[in-house]
């Protein structure tokens, strides 16, 4: 995936669904319509090549657009390890 072909826009509705946010939250938020939301979480699924919103973010974690996932910060640490 290149991350030339997905949009700020897009990134700007997909980021805050990582972080599980509703579409009408994420409407509120950048202020546009929910219906707005739900087209680029859709364009940025089908550019992600993913095939629901939930695989979306996964993927957009692997292509590095989101940050690393959650799980795999401190990953390999023993706990209490700094």
């Amino acid at each position: 995936m290149s991350r030339a072909l997905i949009t700020e826009h897009e990134l700007a509705a997909l980021r805050p669904l990582a972080k599980g946010r509703t579409q009408v939250e994420i409407a509120r938020t950048l202020q546009i319509r929910p219906e707005t939301v739900g087209r680029l979480l859709n364009r940025a699924r089908i550019l992600l090549r993913a095939r629901t919103l939930p695989h979306a973010v996964a993927r957009g974690h692997e292509a590095g657009l989101l940050g690393p996932p959650p799980h795999d910060q401190g990953a390999g640490q023993p706990s209490g390890a700094t």
